[in-house]
């Protein structure tokens, strides 16, 4: 029913081009993905991390004081500093939590979808005080004549969703933050919905219950409301820990397809899919009993995080279904399907 390409990963961190020496690539994952002129456009995700050097701890941040170009903190490793790292993704300095990777966007195109070339910069990096940490995740959606972006802002602050839009993917507009902290997985529907704009989105749950899908409106896609809660875990083993919005929905003949992820127990990522009501987006009709996208290869089993499979862009090509993913946060990885096939394993309610 889903077919991975043969040759994955389709793009890794030695295919993005970074000429600060003081830099590496720590990761190319996770891309946004969506048709241009005839063209498959990618957004990739790359995590940049200052390269190590003995005697000293670094991270890299946008700094505010510079107009949010990137900068190397550094640290002498000495007795008095507070140190603590308990996950590759993060690291606390003296009591301040910092990203031990920083990411901004790449462009990629590809007339295949299958052999990308690559922008030469990052198009697309931190600008304002919500992006201190970097800018991930993002998700395109085309509506009308603008390409909208959705993706995490993260800074001293916490994470929250900010949106962008485009035409030509070469100038962006800044649109601003559209949920706070701590609110991330944010993706919009391709059209309006009797008369109004709909966003899937995750709130963080830190106290009681699982992070969730929710479903909002809008609108003029900058003020959003009447939010509420349209999935939520099931208890078993491949997403009882959490869940979240990945592309944005299709819309079928059957009704809205939508792609979203998993994480289980050992926090293995898989992806799954529901099917939503045409006319009534907050109405699930059915949903996916089995993965559909689970780790099963080493490019999705050992990288910066292990057991890892999301997908936050796909396009129509031909009769089927391209679907980008990131593949143990440090990939990019491809795999096919016809939308038939992909109904075809949803259980309707």
């Amino acid at each position: 029913m889903i077919r991975k390409y043969k040759n994955n990963p389709i793009i890794k961190p030695g295919d993005i081009k970074n000429e600060n020496d003081e830099l590496e690539v720590f990761g190319v994952f996770n891309p946004g993905a969506t048709k241009y002129k005839d063209k498959i456009i990618l957004l990739l995700r790359v995590a940049l991390k200052p390269r190590e050097e003995n005697g000293w701890i670094k991270v890299l941040i946008a700094d505010k004081e510079s107009n949010y170009k990137l900068k190397i903190l550094k640290w002498k490793k000495r007795k008095s500093l507070r140190v603590e790292s308990n996950d590759i993704r993060f690291i606390d300095i003296n009591d301040q939590r910092y990203l031990s990777s920083l990411s901004v966007f790449y462009l990629a195109w590809s007339n295949d979808g299958l052999n990308f070339s690559f922008s030469e910069k990052p198009v697309f990096q931190p600008a304002d005080d919500f992006e201190v940490f970097g800018i991930e995740d993002p998700r395109i959606t085309k509506i009308n004549d603008n390409y909208f972006i959705t993706y995490t802002a993260v800074s001293e602050n916490g994470f929250c969703a900010a949106l962008a839009s485009t035409k030509d993917f070469i100038s962006f507009d800044r649109i601003g933050i559209i949920f706070p902290p701590e609110n991330k997985d944010v993706v919009l529907f391709p059209k309006k919905i009797n008369k109004k704009y709909y966003a899937l989105h995750r709130p963080t749950n830190s106290f009681i219950g699982k992070p969730s899908i929710w479903i909002s409106e809008s609108e003029n896609l900058i003020h959003w409301g009447n939010h509420r809660i349209l999935l939520t875990p099931l208890r078993k083993k491949w997403e009882r820990m959490k869940i979240g919005a990945g592309p944005e929905p299709i819309l079928t003949e059957q009704g809205w397809l939508v792609l979203y992820h998993s994480c289980g127990d050992n926090e293995v990522y898989s992806m799954n899919a529901i099917l939503l009501d045409r006319n009534l987006p907050d109405k699930i009709i059915g949903r996916t009993d089995q993965p559909l996208l689970v780790p099963e290869f080493k490019y999705e089993k050992a990288g910066v995080v292990q057991n890892v499979v999301f997908s936050n862009g796909w396009v129509s090509f031909g009769n089927k279904i391209l679907i980008y993913y990131g593949a143990a946060d440090k990939y990019v990885a491809l795999a096919e399907a016809s939308i038939y096939s992909l109904i075809s394993l949803i259980k309707r309610y």
